[in-house]
C-alpha cells in the first residue's frame, strides 16, 4: 500500500512511502534519490504528529520506531512527513507490523 504524500503550496513532494506486508520503504530526494527500507516486524511504535497548518491541510507526520530487540539495523526510527490521513496510515502500519511479527514467530507450515 502506498502512503499518499500531500503537496504543500508550490512544493513538489520529495519523499515517497510504501508499506508492504514485509517492509516499510521510503525514497527521499528530487534529483538524487535515496531509497531505504526496514522490516515490518521491527516496527514497535508509530505515532502521529500534526501542526495546526497540517491539520488544516488534513496531513500529518507519522514517526515509526524500529526498536524490536532482534532488530540490529539502521535507522532506529523514521519520520514520514506530510502523509495524507495520517491516523489511518499509522493504524495500517501497526496492523501490518503485528501481522509480520506473528508470521515471523510461527513456524512455516509449507
Amino acid at each position: 500500500m502506498s502512503l499518499p504524500v500531500a503537496m504543500g503550496g508550490n512544493r513538489v513532494p520529495t519523499a515517497r512511502y510504501r508499506a508492504t506486508r514485509d517492509w516499510l520503504e521510503w525514497t527521499e530526494g528530487r534529483l538524487g534519490q535515496k531509497s531505504n527500507r526496514a522490516p515490518m516486524w521491527a516496527v514497535v511504535e508509530a505515532e502521529v504528529r500534526q501542526t495546526l497548518q497540517q491539520r488544516a491541510r488534513r496531513v500529518g507526520d507519522v514517526t515509526v520506531s524500529f526498536q524490536h530487540r532482534d532488530y540490529t539495523g539502521s535507522p532506529t526510527f523514521v519520520v514520514l512527513e506530510d502523509v495524507e490521513t495520517p491516523k489511518d496510515a499509522c493504524r495500517a502500519i501497526l496492523g501490518a507490523a503485528r501481522a509480520a511479527r506473528a508470521a515471523r514467530q510461527s513456524p512455516d507450515q509449507s
